[in-house]
Order: C-alpha cells, then sequence, then structure tokens
C-alpha cells in the first residue's frame, strides 16, 4: 500500500477516481502527487461498487477516502438507448429508475411526482432538452411537452422549476452511508445542501467525529449559506449544477460571494466543475482555464476537485499534475515572484537545482564577461575530460558548483562530502596539471582554457595549489593502487590544482551533440511530457535482460510517468564500449520495448569512485530533473575496491540529497522460474548476467543466451563486429 506524499501545501486537492483511475497504477501514482482525498461519486456507483472501489483505494493507499451522496436531485432513469426528442413532440415520464416501455421516460425519485404541475418545467442535462409539464394523470404517470428538442441518456440530471422538495439523503445514500462507516471511513460530501437541516440529516447518521462537507449547488443552498456553514465542516461550490439554476454569466460573482462568506466563517471552500474540462482529452489544459484556477485560488479557495477530468478523462495523471502546478505556483505567488522566475519554462513539481544554482550562474555571467576577449588572454591546454567538466559547470549539470574546486572546497568535498556552503557534494572538480605545465599562471589571472586546438572557455584562478596525491587517493577512491583506474589518472597528471569560475567560449564538437540534453532541455522536455516523476538510468554498457528487469522495475517501484536513460559517453578505460554503440543500442531497446522514454548522452567520464560516484551521478541527474535515480548492486565501481561499501550507506550518512534513490541488488536470471530475480546470496539455479561476461562473449564472437541479452541487441553488436566497426574503445 502506497503511503501518500507528505505536502506543506495550504490548498487541498479532491480527486474523482472512476473507470479510467479505480486501478493500483492510477492511484498509486496520484498518492505519490499527495492528493488529499479520493472522492466517490455515488450519483455513479451503485452500494455494490462502493465496496470493491474502498477495497481497491485501500489496497494501493492510505489516502483519505470522501464519500460523495448524491443527494436531492431529480435523474432521468436507465434507458435501453438514448432516447431523441423532437420540438413539440409529446413524451410521457413515469417514476422509477427501471427501464420502460420505448418513448417512455423515467425519472427518479418518485416523490417528485406527487409535487409536479401542469406548466412546470423540466430541463435535462444542463439545458439540451427542455420539457413542459402538461398533464399530471391520476396512474401518476406525467404528459409532457418538448420545448426544446435533443437526445437523453441514462442517469441524466434535471432541473425542475419550481423546483421540488426532495430528502436530503437517498435511500441509496443511506447504504452507502452505512458501508463507508464499517469501513471506517469519516469523510461525506453532502450533494443538494439546500440547507442546514439537511445537514444536520447527515449529521445524525456519520455522528460529530465526521467531516460533512456541504455543496453548494442550487438557489436554496446559496440563499441558506450561513445554515449550511453553520453545520458542516466545510463547504463545495459545484458550478455545474448551481448553473441549472443560476444564470451562466453569473456564475463567476456567485462563487465570489460564497467564497468570501466561507471565508469569513473560517470554513475551507472547494471549488469543482470544468476546472480542466480540456484535459479529458488534452495533455494541455487552455489558457482560459488556467486563469479560473489562479483566479478561483486568488478569491480565497482551499481547495479543487477534479471530477470527469480524472474519474473518466484520458490523463488522470497529467490533470492532477497540472493543478498540483497551479498550486505550487499561487503559493509561492504569495510570497511574490519575480520576472526571470516567471520567464523559466519548467515545472515547478520538478526538483529544484541542486543549491540553486540558477542564481549562482546569473551571478556568474554578470560579473565575468570576458568571453568576447577571449582571444587576448593567455592560453592553457586541457584535455577532453577537462573539457567536459567546463560544459558541465556552464550548464549547471555540476550545481551548485560553477568552477573547479579550490583547495578549501576539494579539503571539504574529500573529508566531509560537503562543499564548504554546506551543500552535499561528493565528487573533486578539479583542474590538474604538473608544475611546469603552470608555472606562468598567477592569481586573479583570466585565461584560455583550449582543447584540441579549439576554445573551449575562460577559467578565472582564485587558487593555484600543490596537493598530496596519495592522500587525494586515498580519501577520494578508499586506495592508492595505481591498478585502480581513477588513481592511475590521478597519478598521472600532476600534483597542481587550478580553482576558479569557469566561462564556456564554445562547446565541444560532437557526432553525438544531439543527444547532449542540458538540463535546462531535459526539463523543458519533461514538462512537454507532462512529466514529474522520472527515473534515471545511469550506464557504461550496453543493455542486457538485467539492466531491462532493473529499468522496468524501478519504473514500477517509482510509479513514474517516464525514464530518463542517460548513459555515460565520455572518455572511458579500454575495453569499454564506445559512445556510438551504446547510444545505438538504447534506441532500439526503446524502439523495441520502452516507448516514450527519453535517451540523452550524459557528456562526462566514469571516475570509478563507487558510492562517492553513485551519488554524484544522482545528484547530476536531480539537476536534470530527475525525480528517481536507480543504484545497482556495484554502481561506478571497478573491480573489488568497494567491496562492503554501498551507496544507500553513504546516502543514509548524508540525509536527504533531494533526489530518490531506487536500490537494486545482484540481478540474475532464475533457470526454475524462468525469471530474473535479485538476490544477495548465490544459487545454482541462477545465471549471472553482467556487462562483463557480455563483453567477453562478443570478444570471443560466442553467442550470448537470450535470457542474458535480448537476440536483436546481440545481433546488432555481432554484425558491427563482423563488418569490422568499432565496439570498444582502444585506449
Amino acid at each position: 500500500m502506497k503511503t501518500r506524499s507528505s505536502n506543506a501545501k495550504g490548498v487541498k486537492i479532491l480527486c474523482t477516481l472512476g473507470p479510467k483511475s479505480l486501478n493500483k497504477q492510477v492511484i498509486e501514482r496520484l498518492t505519490d502527487r499527495g492528493v488529499d482525498f479520493f472522492r466517490i461519486n455515488m450519483s455513479h456507483t451503485s452500494p455494490e461498487a462502493l465496496e470493491n472501489a474502498i477495497e481497491t483505494i485501500r489496497k494501493y493507499t492510505d489516502t483519505p477516502i470522501c464519500i460523495d451522496s448524491e443527494g436531492a436531485q431529480v435523474r432521468t432513469g436507465k434507458l435501453a438507448e438514448r432516447l431523441e426528442l423532437k420540438d413539440r413532440q409529446w413524451v410521457t415520464l413515469c417514476p422509477g429508475r427501471a427501464p420502460t416501455d420505448q418513448g417512455v421516460l423515467p425519472l427518479w425519485p418518485e416523490c417528485a411526482f406527487d409535487q409536479m404541475q401542469p406548466g412546470h418545467l423540466i430541463a435535462v442535462d444542463f439545458d439540451s432538452v427542455l420539457l413542459m409539464v402538461r398533464e399530471v394523470r391520476e396512474d401518476g404517470l406525467v404528459d409532457a411537452i418538448v420545448i426544446n428538442g435533443g437526445l437523453v441518456g441514462t442517469n441524466k440530471a434535471c432541473t425542475v422549476n419550481p423546483p421540488p422538495k426532495l430528502p436530503a439523503l437517498s435511500t441509496k445514500d443511506v447504504k452507502a452511508t452505512e458501508i463507508a462507516l464499517r469501513h471506517g471511513i469519516s469523510d461525506f460530501a453532502l450533494s443538494f445542501a439546500n440547507s442546514a437541516e439537511d445537514v444536520l440529516e447527515l449529521r445524525e447518521l456519520v455522528g460529530n467525529e465526521s467531516t460533512i462537507i456541504s455543496k453548494i449547488e442550487s438557489v436554496a443552498g446559496v440563499r441558506d449559506l450561513d445554515g449550511v456553514l453553520r453545520e458542516s465542516d466545510a463547504i463545495l461550490i459545484d458550478r455545474g449544477d448551481l448553473s441549472r439554476e443560476v444564470a451562466l454569466e453569473n456564475i463567476p460573482f456567485v462563487q465570489k460571494a460564497i467564497i468570501r462568506k466561507a471565508n469569513a466563517a473560517n470554513r475551507p471552500v472547494y471549488v469543482a466543475t470544468n476546472l480542466l474540462e480540456s484535459m479529458m482529452t488534452s495533455r494541455k489544459p487552455t489558457r482560459a482555464e488556467l486563469n479560473d484556477v489562479m483566479n478561483t485560488l486568488l478569491d480565497g479557495a482551499n481547495g479543487l476537485v477534479l471530477a470527469a477530468e480524472t474519474a473518466i478523462g484520458n490523463h488522470p495523471v497529467v490533470a492532477v499534475d497540472m493543478l498540483a502546478t497551479l498550486v505550487e505556483r499561487f503559493e509561492k505567488s504569495l510570497d511574490g515572484y519575480n520576472i526571470e522566475e516567471l520567464l523559466q519554462n519548467t515545472s515547478p513539481l520538478l526538483p529544484k537545482m541542486h543549491g540553486h544554482a540558477e542564481e549562482i550562474g546569473q551571478q556568474l555571467k554578470s560579473s565575468y564577461n570576458f568571453s568576447s576577449i577571449a582571444e587576448n588572454l593567455p592560453a592553457l591546454e586541457i584535455r577532453v575530460e577537462d573539457a567536459l567538466d567546463v560544459e558541465n559547470l556552464v550548464n549547471l549539470v555540476f550545481s551548485p558548483l560553477t568552477g573547479f574546486m579550490d583547495q578549501p572546497t576539494l579539503e571539504s568535498v574529500l573529508d566531509t562530502n560537503r562543499l564548504p556552503s554546506g551543500d552535499i557534494w561528493t565528487m573533486p572538480i578539479i583542474l590538474q596539471f604538473k608544475p611546469e605545465e603552470v608555472q606562468k599562471i598567477q592569481l586573479g589571472m583570466s585565461i584560455r582554457l583550449i582543447c584540441a586546438g579549439k576554445d573551449i572557455g575562460v577559467l578565472h584562478v582564485h587558487d593555484k595549489y600543490q596537493v598530496d596525491l596519495e592522500s587525494v587517493a586515498q580519501r577520494w577512491f578508499s586506495t592508492t593502487e595505481t591498478e585502480h583506474p581513477g588513481v592511475q589518472r590521478l597519478m598521472e597528471r600532476g600534483n597542481v590544482f587550478l580553482g576558479g569560475p569557469v566561462e564556456q567560449v564554445s562547446p565541444l564538437e560532437s557526432e553525438w551533440s544531439h543527444y547532449n540534453l542540458t538540463p535546462a532541455k531535459t526539463r523543458m522536455i519533461f514538462g512537454m511530457k507532462g512529466w514529474s516523476k522520472i527515473v534515471a538510468f545511469h550506464t557504461r554498457n550496453v543493455p542486457h535482460k538485467g539492466h531491462e528487469h532493473v529499468i522496468n522495475q524501478a519504473i514500477e517501484r517509482a510509479n513514474a510517468d517516464g525514464i530518463f536513460i542517460h548513459p555515460v559517453i565520455g572518455p572511458k578505460k579500454p575495453g569499454d564500449f564506445v559512445p556510438e554503440v551504446i547510444l545505438g543500442v538504447y534506441d532500439r531497446l526503446i524502439e523495441e520495448s520502452l516507448p516514450g522514454a527519453l535517451l540523452g548522452a550524459f557528456m562526462t567520464y566514469p571516475r570509478y569512485a563507487g558510492p562517492r560516484e553513485a551519488v554524484f551521478t544522482a545528484l547530476c541527474r536531480k539537476n536534470f530533473g530527475c525525480t528517481h535515480f536507480i543504484v545497482g548492486r556495484d554502481h561506478a565501481g571497478v573491480g573489488n575496491y568497494y567491496a562492503g561499501q554501498t551507496a544507500q550507506g553513504l546516502v543514509e550518512s548524508l540525509g536527504d540529497i533531494g533526489i530518490e534513490m531506487i536500490y537494486f541488488d545482484k540481478v540474475s536470471f532464475c533457470k526454475e522460474s524462468e525469471s530474473y530475480v535479485e538476490h544477495t546470496n548465490d544459487s545454482d539455479s541462477y545465471q549471472s548476467i553482467s556487462g562483463t561476461f557480455v563483453r567477453d562473449s562478443l570478444r570471443d564472437k560466442t553467442s550470448i543466451p537470450a535470457w542474458c541479452m535480448r537476440e536483436s541487441t546481440a545481433q546488432w553488436l555481432t554484425d558491427r563486429i563482423e563488418k569490422g566497426e568499432p565496439v570498444f574503445t582502444d585506449s
């Protein structure tokens, strides 16, 4: 069962469950969004179905359930097929819900017939059909003439003028209330609360410990609003049914007046109907709907209700995300926005940049603007890895860093896994040289950084310092052995480090540039896709069946909207897969089994730093806008250097890092069950799956079993090798 996400929002979101949403996947995803109540509409639910609905919801969430009565409303009964009525046609009305003879229109409740008189008007389903009573017959039937023709369907609401006096609760409502109380439900919405007496009638049934939300959806309810407010715990303005009795153009003003009264009475007030109606079919609302919701909140509404949008709409989760986004923006607006914040094309539901580096980046750009005169600055050659770091610093992938680390920052990260500011950060980002290479570089200088003959960026030198490489290696990699590729790289490059902020002059040219998605781009893409729960998958290998199992399981565990596959394609150790192979294989995997997934290239290089790197790569994906991050058994490890050390242990010691980690043990294929299993202990029935096994099989030109790798993937790799095309890095 999913526990409702906590949130600090003051505005409540009530979400109606129905045919499109009353299932495990949607319920759990809506729970993750922090929906405050799940509403069951008794106007479209039988008592028998109510029992099943409650059990289904309780199975997957602990979010409170609100039972919404069908209330005192005249509705059409059951029709074998929709009835077409034409102007001036005579039609017979009969009491009851059951099907009738063709051409006879059933209406309920039956007591409404006792009050009908010639001349009464009956509007069916928002005035699409209008009838006038001509005769009330002795046999209890009513003859009416069609004033305005149209189609009539089953269980459609009717407005009778003048309105009949109806009981506050139908027989079905009473039974539904008994079922709800038996299941421990204590939240009830009273439809058509026409008076304080109606509220008291429900109170008698549910008791003083229950919460009653009285729905204002009739002229009578508005006229006795003071009494309804006095006896209710909250009210709900149902603009749809209210507009049956109030002129449509007056609804906005009536809504404002009701909200003012509820605010003055210190009663929560919710608003429903047509908030995001276009999202029943579209993934985006109209601009008018956005304005309506925002103005409703500005009027003083305490909650918003989605009805058809989530009950029968095609995009229930996206609709809730949109409403939550509007609530987030509204509540932030109370403290005031600046124009820069409003111009950002990103969803507030995505995690904030680590350390809020958007502001830092703006400050840096305004303080240093040497790009236009970079050709006049002294030059320094840097490696491809360093050039990638410059690009990631400038694009805020490494937020909150804006440059290479000075000595106090490096020492703080190595010793505490935090920056001097206190922000969590586990990975040294350093610019490293041999002493003779930077002999002429002095503090305060601005220098051009050149890679492969091209200007990459400008470094403003704030620090130049020497380090004990063995001490750095031990604290960084937990070893000083040069067999470790990270230690080897550190030891080869010199003991003088330069620190300071950087600017980018021009990005690296790459044949994979179209895969290079910056955080600004991914956040825009996630917003366009309507994603607010995104799992990131980090890898430096081609996908095998173990990877596929992990990806699919992670999406399910996170109730995610989408997956961001983000392989590392920078320089790697000899024998790793080349970038075009990794990206090519994942492109094919997405086409075959992960439609809608987003593939991007993580333009960096492996540090092989085990748990430190797991946290670092997670923080980077947080900056890209991801909410969840997959961590494998030996994430970013190499050899046996990190046996016994776990990313989970490091994260627990650091506290909340702002992105949720999804941990996996070793994944193997179980021969007995013919399935993929996670395990800590080996068994004879387990077939091990690993990137090493895949690489060895390809090099030895032995077939890769179907339980290990998708056949189409294995064939594509084999074909490349046979054609002499590169698959592995040579150096």
